[in-house]
């Protein structure tokens, strides 16, 4: 299996590496006009070309598809910093005006008009959220043709029942590569599919899960390892970087005692402990042959527990910190951004809103696996995702549902390419090793089905493991004993809001 992995990792580098001797494809479609397209593009068109597949796979709606003029209303969620649904102009910015075309070239496209209406929906505001969306749809007007949630919320409208099904309706096609199949394999309850995302949604890319590493205070110990060769050689482990983390601390302000003034070897906030349980191979449930979920054996297991206290023997080792609690938030985040972390496990936004004038030279790769013998790295995505449903009372399913479509197939060819071909790719990427990291983190991300409905199983499928590490509590099995039955019956009870039972 390692062989296999190195060789696949080997091949993305190589064929990255041959890609960027060619044109970059993204900046072909955001900018057909380009000088390098007049008189050279002129010479090359006398000549014949073979036939080439598209760079970009077309969807499959009908070319006359068309809803005269239809204004199609979209009640989404505010909250987000970065753009996510729409802007009201161009303004240079190549992910606020990629945006912006994706909106016009769907509007024109379909003959219709899009109108947001967006409330408070992050975390705090989620369920306040699905409240007012669903007394507009128990109304029954009609007053929404779409919805647009933070995935907490996404998940619980429909567990309520205020989502039709999306599979089996006219115009979608989940086949097709804008919408993720981790995603729609895991969201999927007796096969009903009730909400969709992927491209779609900026914020899919924006919150995925990285190590970010200092690339020139690993230059200054002549014994660490370079994570990037680690992980092309699958040797990339939480024991390698436990092992790592432990050898770097500084007491710099000389109080005698760790903290976010000193010099640190990990460093990170307690909402990016989650991870480290999938990207070991574990999960929280698993589906039956007929699709109906269950707790997964592993997510009360023996490995569980290994995987809990290797974190925190991390965590809780020489050099290393957890923050929690706002307070702690911007502290945790300052010492990695001031130079003074060897690792920081955190989101891709990171890189955007802390890491854009530093002074040092760093990297990113996936999460560790649990050992060698692991297959695959494994990522997860934060939860300010959108997740799309077509309410139940909306006024023409099918219209919705070509909307949901024609805007996932834009965002794939444009805004998806802007935001992480031209801007993490490159923008935010300090070395070709780190753009080809970033490939690697995307195509490697996972859902899970008692993850993505956790806001209706009490948070417990994240809060469990996260509030363990925190608390520096190994003893796993008492933790699942005290929560497994409340999971089940939570879980009976999702199940069954689901198949309409």
């Amino acid at each position: 299996m390692k062989r296999a992995l190195s060789l696949i990792l080997t091949l993305i580098f190589l064929l990255s590496a041959l890609a960027g001797c060619a044109a970059n494809p993204a900046e072909e479609v955001a900018d057909p006009t380009s000088p390098a397209d007049t008189l050279a593009g002129e010479d090359a068109a006398s000549e014949a070309a073979p036939e080439t597949e598209p760079a970009y796979p077309p969807d499959s709606l009908p070319d006359d598809l068309r809803f005269d003029g239809t204004t199609v209303n979209v009640f989404g969620w505010s909250g987000p910093v970065l753009v996510e649904f729409y802007v009201e102009e161009e303004n240079g910015e190549i992910v606020n005006d990629a945006i912006f075309a994706r909106n016009l070239a769907v509007e024109e496209r379909l003959g219709i008009t899009l109108a947001y209406r967006l409330e408070p929906g992050a975390y705090d505001q989620r369920n306040d959220w699905v409240k007012a969306l669903s007394a507009s749809i128990t109304a029954g007007d009609g007053a929404y043709d779409l919805s647009g949630g933070y995935s907490m919320a996404g998940a619980s409208l429909a567990s309520k029942g205020m989502c039709i099904p999306l599979n089996g309706l006219d115009y979608l096609d989940f086949e097709k590569p804008w919408w993720p199949a981790s995603l729609l394999d895991e969201a999927t309850c007796g096969g009903k599919l009730y909400f969709c995302s992927g491209d779609i949604s900026t914020y899919m890319i924006y919150y995925l899960y990285g190590v970010y590493f200092n690339q020139d205070m690993l230059a200054e110990y002549e014994d660490l390892e370079n994570p990037y060769d680690l992980v092309q050689s699958g040797t990339w482990t939480l024991d390698k970087m436990s092992s790592m983390a432990s050898g770097v601390y500084v007491d710099l302000n000389g109080d005698g005692k760790k903290g976010f003034e000193d010099r640190l070897g990990y460093i990170t906030y307690s909402i990016y402990v989650d991870p480290f349980f999938f990207s070991c191979g574990l999960r929280t449930t698993e589906k039956d042959e007929d699709d109906i979920p269950y707790l997964s054996p592993l997510f009360s297991g023996e490995k569980a527990h290994t995987v809990l206290e290797k974190v925190v023997a991390m965590v809780d080792g020489e050099g290393c910190l957890v923050g929690d609690g706002s307070p702690q938030i911007e502290p945790s985040y300052a010492v990695f951004k001031e130079g003074r972390g060897l690792f920081c496990s955190h989101e891709l936004t990171y890189a955007v809103n802390y890491l854009r004038d530093t002074t040092f030279t760093y990297g990113i790769v996936p999460y560790p696996k649990y050992d060698e013998e692991q297959a695959e790295y494994v990522t997860i995505t934060s939860f300010p995702y959108t997740l799309y449903g077509i309410p139940i009372d909306a006024r023409d399913p099918a219209m919705s549902a070509a909307v949901l479509e024609a805007m996932a197939s834009e965002s794939f060819r444009t805004v998806s390419p802007a935001l992480f071909e031209n801007a993490f790719k490159v923008k935010y990427a300090q070395d070709q090793q780190s753009s080809l990291m970033y490939d690697l983190i995307r195509s490697t991300v996972s859902f899970d089905f008692g993850r993505v409905f956790n806001n209706d199983l009490s948070g417990l499928t994240y809060s469990l493991f996260r509030g363990a590490v925190v608390n520096k509590n190994t003893n796993w099995a008492s933790t699942m004993k005290s929560n497994e039955k409340v999971l089940a019956k939570q879980l009976e009870k999702l199940t069954k809001s689901l198949l309409g039972d």
